[in-house]
Protein backbone atom coordinates (compact mmCIF):
# COMPACT_ATOMS: atom_id res chain seq x y z
CA UNK A 1 0.00 0.00 0.00
CA UNK A 2 2.49 2.39 1.50
CA UNK A 3 4.30 3.13 -1.65
CA UNK A 4 2.51 1.53 -3.87
CA UNK A 5 -0.86 2.60 -3.90
CA UNK A 6 -0.73 6.00 -1.64
CA UNK A 7 2.31 8.48 -1.25
CA UNK A 8 1.86 8.48 2.32
CA UNK A 9 5.90 8.55 3.94
CA UNK A 10 5.49 12.13 4.42
CA UNK A 11 2.07 11.87 6.08
CA UNK A 12 3.42 9.15 8.40
CA UNK A 13 6.08 10.83 9.89
CA UNK A 14 3.62 14.18 10.33
CA UNK A 15 1.24 11.85 12.24
CA UNK A 16 4.15 10.41 13.95
CA UNK A 17 5.51 13.63 14.91
CA UNK A 18 2.34 14.88 16.30
CA UNK A 19 1.94 12.15 18.19
CA UNK A 20 4.76 12.26 19.87
CA UNK A 21 5.05 16.22 20.31
CA UNK A 22 1.35 15.89 22.55
CA UNK A 23 3.26 13.08 24.87
CA UNK A 24 6.30 15.53 25.20
CA UNK A 25 8.70 13.92 23.16
CA UNK A 26 10.82 14.05 20.13
CA UNK A 27 10.21 11.97 17.24
CA UNK A 28 13.94 10.90 16.19
CA UNK A 29 15.44 10.65 13.24
CA UNK A 30 16.15 6.96 13.22
CA UNK A 31 12.67 6.45 13.89
CA UNK A 32 12.26 8.77 10.46
CA UNK A 33 14.08 6.57 8.38
CA UNK A 34 12.44 3.43 10.15
CA UNK A 35 8.93 4.73 8.42
CA UNK A 36 11.15 5.42 5.31
CA UNK A 37 11.75 1.73 5.00
CA UNK A 38 8.18 1.24 5.54
CA UNK A 39 8.56 -0.32 9.11
CA UNK A 40 5.50 -1.51 11.22
CA UNK A 41 4.61 0.52 13.53
CA UNK A 42 5.88 -1.45 16.68
CA UNK A 43 9.08 -1.21 15.24
CA UNK A 44 9.12 2.26 14.80
CA UNK A 45 8.13 2.87 18.22
CA UNK A 46 11.10 0.75 19.36
CA UNK A 47 13.58 2.25 17.21
CA UNK A 48 12.23 5.96 18.63
CA UNK A 49 11.92 4.66 22.48
CA UNK A 50 14.02 1.63 23.08
CA UNK A 51 14.32 2.63 26.72
CA UNK A 52 10.77 3.62 27.02
CA UNK A 53 7.99 0.74 29.01
CA UNK A 54 5.45 -0.96 26.86
CA UNK A 55 2.79 0.65 28.27
CA UNK A 56 4.04 4.59 26.79
CA UNK A 57 4.18 2.50 23.22
CA UNK A 58 1.03 1.23 23.24
CA UNK A 59 -0.24 4.42 23.84
CA UNK A 60 1.28 6.23 21.32
CA UNK A 61 0.47 2.95 18.89
CA UNK A 62 -3.28 3.79 19.73
CA UNK A 63 -2.92 7.04 19.17
CA UNK A 64 -1.73 7.31 15.74
CA UNK A 65 -4.79 6.25 13.84
CA UNK A 66 -6.28 9.40 14.76
CA UNK A 67 -3.43 11.74 13.99
CA UNK A 68 -3.17 10.19 10.59
CA UNK A 69 -6.67 10.89 9.90
CA UNK A 70 -6.14 14.95 11.42
CA UNK A 71 -3.22 15.18 9.13
CA UNK A 72 -5.52 13.31 5.64
CA UNK A 73 -8.21 15.80 6.36
CA UNK A 74 -5.60 18.78 5.29
CA UNK A 75 -4.23 16.63 2.56
CA UNK A 76 -5.38 16.30 -1.12
CA UNK A 77 -4.99 14.05 -3.25
CA UNK A 78 -2.46 11.55 -1.60
CA UNK A 79 -2.44 8.55 -4.22
CA UNK A 80 0.55 7.36 -6.32
CA UNK A 81 0.60 8.43 -9.94
CA UNK A 82 -1.52 6.19 -11.76
CA UNK A 83 -2.77 3.96 -8.88
CA UNK A 84 -6.21 4.76 -8.80
CA UNK A 85 -7.01 3.96 -12.65
CA UNK A 86 -4.41 1.03 -12.23
CA UNK A 87 -6.91 -0.88 -9.28
CA UNK A 88 -9.88 0.57 -11.14
CA UNK A 89 -9.11 -0.84 -14.83
CA UNK A 90 -7.85 -4.40 -13.13
CA UNK A 91 -10.97 -4.52 -10.99
CA UNK A 92 -12.99 -3.82 -14.67
CA UNK A 93 -11.24 -6.73 -15.66
CA UNK A 94 -12.20 -9.30 -13.14
CA UNK A 95 -8.80 -9.26 -11.24
CA UNK A 96 -9.50 -10.05 -7.39
CA UNK A 97 -7.19 -7.63 -5.46
CA UNK A 98 -5.47 -7.65 -2.40
CA UNK A 99 -3.80 -5.12 -0.04
CA UNK A 100 -1.07 -6.52 2.11
CA UNK A 101 0.46 -4.00 4.13
CA UNK A 102 2.33 -3.47 7.85
CA UNK A 103 0.05 -0.62 8.31
CA UNK A 104 -2.46 -1.48 11.16
CA UNK A 105 -4.86 1.20 9.76
CA UNK A 106 -4.93 0.92 5.77
CA UNK A 107 -8.67 1.60 5.64
CA UNK A 108 -7.74 5.18 6.60
CA UNK A 109 -5.43 5.48 3.11
CA UNK A 110 -7.74 2.92 1.13
CA UNK A 111 -10.81 4.94 1.75
CA UNK A 112 -9.21 7.86 0.98
CA UNK A 113 -8.47 7.66 -2.50
CA UNK A 114 -11.42 6.33 -3.14
CA UNK A 115 -10.67 2.50 -4.19
CA UNK A 116 -12.34 0.36 -0.75
CA UNK A 117 -14.85 -0.60 -3.24
CA UNK A 118 -11.80 -2.47 -5.81
CA UNK A 119 -10.16 -4.13 -2.76
CA UNK A 120 -11.78 -7.66 -1.79
CA UNK A 121 -8.95 -8.44 0.80
CA UNK A 122 -6.96 -6.59 3.19
CA UNK A 123 -4.37 -7.69 5.11
CA UNK A 124 -3.30 -5.48 8.59
CA UNK A 125 -0.08 -5.51 10.53
CA UNK A 126 -3.15 -7.05 12.93
CA UNK A 127 -3.39 -10.09 10.95
CA UNK A 128 -0.17 -11.42 10.89
CA UNK A 129 2.52 -12.70 13.81
CA UNK A 130 5.24 -11.45 11.71
CA UNK A 131 5.13 -8.48 9.60
CA UNK A 132 7.34 -8.14 6.32
CA UNK A 133 9.77 -8.99 5.23
CA UNK A 134 7.78 -12.37 6.74
CA UNK A 135 5.82 -13.82 3.82
CA UNK A 136 3.03 -14.30 6.19
CA UNK A 137 0.79 -11.56 5.08
CA UNK A 138 1.21 -12.19 1.51
CA UNK A 139 0.43 -15.76 2.19
CA UNK A 140 -2.55 -14.88 4.09
CA UNK A 141 -4.06 -12.64 1.01
CA UNK A 142 -3.47 -15.44 -1.15
CA UNK A 143 -5.58 -17.67 0.79
CA UNK A 144 -8.45 -15.28 1.51
CA UNK A 145 -8.49 -14.90 -2.18
CA UNK A 146 -9.09 -18.32 -2.65
CA UNK A 147 -5.79 -18.27 -4.49
CA UNK A 148 -2.29 -20.37 -4.99
CA UNK A 149 0.31 -18.03 -4.03
CA UNK A 150 2.10 -18.91 -7.37
CA UNK A 151 -1.07 -17.49 -9.21
CA UNK A 152 -0.38 -14.00 -8.22
CA UNK A 153 1.93 -11.08 -8.44
CA UNK A 154 3.14 -8.53 -6.13
CA UNK A 155 3.95 -4.74 -6.57
CA UNK A 156 6.15 -3.54 -4.15
CA UNK A 157 8.74 -0.57 -3.43
CA UNK A 158 10.67 -2.12 -0.63
CA UNK A 159 13.33 -4.21 -0.02
CA UNK A 160 11.08 -6.07 2.95
CA UNK A 161 8.08 -6.18 0.62
CA UNK A 162 10.04 -7.67 -2.23
CA UNK A 163 11.72 -10.36 0.23
CA UNK A 164 8.25 -11.06 1.53
CA UNK A 165 6.44 -11.70 -1.30
CA UNK A 166 9.31 -13.61 -2.89
CA UNK A 167 9.34 -16.04 0.00
CA UNK A 168 5.82 -16.11 -0.58
CA UNK A 169 6.06 -17.88 -4.26
CA UNK A 170 5.00 -15.08 -5.78
CA UNK A 171 5.55 -12.78 -8.84
CA UNK A 172 7.13 -9.59 -7.75
CA UNK A 173 7.20 -5.98 -9.83
CA UNK A 174 8.71 -2.95 -8.27
CA UNK A 175 7.52 0.57 -8.25
CA UNK A 176 10.30 2.71 -8.82
CA UNK A 177 11.98 5.19 -11.17
CA UNK A 178 15.23 3.84 -11.26
CA UNK A 179 16.30 0.29 -9.95
CA UNK A 180 17.01 -0.67 -6.54
CA UNK A 181 20.90 -1.84 -5.74
CA UNK A 182 19.26 -4.80 -3.48
CA UNK A 183 17.05 -6.20 -6.30
CA UNK A 184 17.83 -9.01 -8.38
CA UNK A 185 18.58 -9.07 -12.10
CA UNK A 186 14.89 -10.67 -13.09
CA UNK A 187 12.38 -8.44 -11.02
CA UNK A 188 10.65 -6.28 -13.66
CA UNK A 189 10.57 -2.39 -12.66
CA UNK A 190 8.03 -0.24 -13.04
CA UNK A 191 7.66 3.59 -12.94
CA UNK A 192 4.47 4.00 -12.35
CA UNK A 193 1.29 1.31 -11.69
CA UNK A 194 0.43 0.46 -14.96
CA UNK A 195 -2.72 -2.24 -15.87
CA UNK A 196 -1.82 -3.23 -18.75
CA UNK A 197 1.29 -3.93 -17.91
CA UNK A 198 0.50 -6.17 -14.77
CA UNK A 199 -2.34 -7.61 -17.28
CA UNK A 200 0.14 -8.90 -19.20
CA UNK A 201 2.44 -9.99 -16.80
CA UNK A 202 -0.76 -12.40 -15.26
CA UNK A 203 -1.10 -13.83 -18.78
CA UNK A 204 2.34 -15.34 -18.45
CA UNK A 205 2.22 -16.85 -15.08
CA UNK A 206 1.49 -20.30 -15.52
CA UNK A 207 -1.25 -21.74 -13.36
CA UNK A 208 -0.31 -23.63 -10.25
CA UNK A 209 -2.59 -26.05 -7.92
Amino acid sequence: MDGVLVDSTSLHVRAYERVFRDAGLDFPALAKDAVLEGKARSEVLDIALPREKAELKKRLSEAKPAALKSVLRDTGDCSMPGAIEAVRTLARAGIPMAVVTNSRSPEIWIEKIGIADQIRVVITGDDVASPKPSAEGYLLGAKRLGLHSGNCLAVEDSLDGWMAATNAGMQVLILATSRPSWLDPGTEVLPRLDADRILRRLRQTPARH
